[in-house]
Parts: structure tokens; C-alpha cells; sequence
């Protein structure tokens, strides 16, 4: 889903959150696991992809472009939701459960909406698991053409990464055989 749509989403989630409940603790444990989970993707552009360009609209466009190779991604992860539920029920945590709530938000919308880009989906990949197994690399996912970014950044936050859906060159087909050819064997 789209850095906008996240936002959106959980500014949501946390009003509905807040006039329920009356907690803050909540709200802002919600607005973490919902939307600054994405703050993995920052350090992966750094730390793994390499990259030293930290504008936002640079960071932005490099994502949105598919350009990342590996997708450590710390955060997005069914075995730290794991955890950190398992703690929240231990501990009864308030923030800690609206960050559960938050990523339980988050995940399922990252499946829905960026499974357009891998013909398998991608329900496997948000295991932290699997992704270590392939050594991170995005390409063992992710299948399918991505557009280049054009748009300017708040249009790009919000509509998010597209389908490259242009046509591509096809190798010619071969002609048919005719009843002179000799069979194949």
C-alpha cells in the first residue's frame, strides 16, 4: 500500500481507536504499528540497499520505482507481530497492544494492495523467515514490472508504486506447420 494510504488508514484506525477508548497510550501504540512500522524501509535504504541519498522524495522515488534489491524489513514481520502480541497479553501494555493492532492493520493491507506486484502474492514474504532464506532478496517475490516514478512526491506518497503495464517486445511466434513439413520427432 501506499505511504499515504498507510497514513490515511491508520489516522483512521486511531480516531475510531481514541473516541472508543479514551487512550492515548492506545492511539499512539496504533499510530506506530500502523504507520511508522515503515521506518524499516528507511534503514534497509541505508543500511542494506546502500543508498546516501536521504531526501524523501529521493527515498521515495527509489521505492515507489522498484528499485530495492533486498527487503530486510524488520518490522514487517509475522514473527515479531508474534512476539510482540505475546508480550502485549503477558504484560497488558496498552501502547504494546495498539501496535499489535496497528501492524495487524498495516500487513494484511501490504498483502492486498503491493500483492499486485508478485504473480505468487505475497503472504509468504511478510515471514521474516522465508525472506532470511532467500537471503532478502526482493526479486524472489516480487515478479512484475513496476512504472518509474513521474509523479511529484505527495501525488507519488499517495497513490504508491504501479503496475509498469506497457507492452513489451514479444519474440516473434513461430509459423505454423503445414501439411509439406516433415513431422518432428
Amino acid at each position: 500500500m501506499s505511504p499515504g494510504g498507510h497514513l490515511v488508514t491508520t489516522a483512521i484506525a486511531c480516531a475510531g481507536a481514541y473516541a472508543a477508548t479514551d487512550s492515548v497510550a492506545l492511539t499512539v501504540g496504533l499510530a506506530a504499528g500502523g504507520f511508522l512500522i515503515d521506518v524499516d524501509h528507511a534503514v534497509d535504504y541505508v543500511l542494506f540497499e546502500g543508498q546516501r541519498d536521504l531526501r524523501p522524495a529521493s527515498f521515495l522515488r527509489y521505492y515507489l520505482s522498484g528499485r530495492v534489491r533486498r527487503a530486510v524489513l524488520v518490522l514487517h514481520s509475522y514473527e515479531l507481530l508474534a512476539v510482540l502480541a505475546g508480550v502485549a497479553w503477558l504484560t497488558g501494555v496498552e501502547w504494546l497492544w495498539g501496535w499489535v493492532f496497528g501492524m495487524l492493520l498495516h500487513l494484511p493491507l501490504d498483502i492486498v494492495f503491493n500483492g499486485k506486484f508478485a504473480s505468487g502474492g505475497l503472504v509468504s514474504f511478510y515471514s521474516f523467515i522465508v525472506r532470511a532464506r532467500v537471503g532478502f532478496r526482493i526479486d524472489r517475490f516480487a515478479d512484475r514490472p513496476v512504472r518509474p516514478v513521474t509523479d511529484g512526491f505527495w501525488t507519488a506518497f499517495f497513490r504508491g508504486a504501479q503496475l509498469d503495464e506497457r507492452p513489451t517486445a514479444r519474440a516473434p511466434r513461430p509459423e505454423p506447420a503445414t501439411a509439406s513439413d516433415p513431422p518432428r520427432s
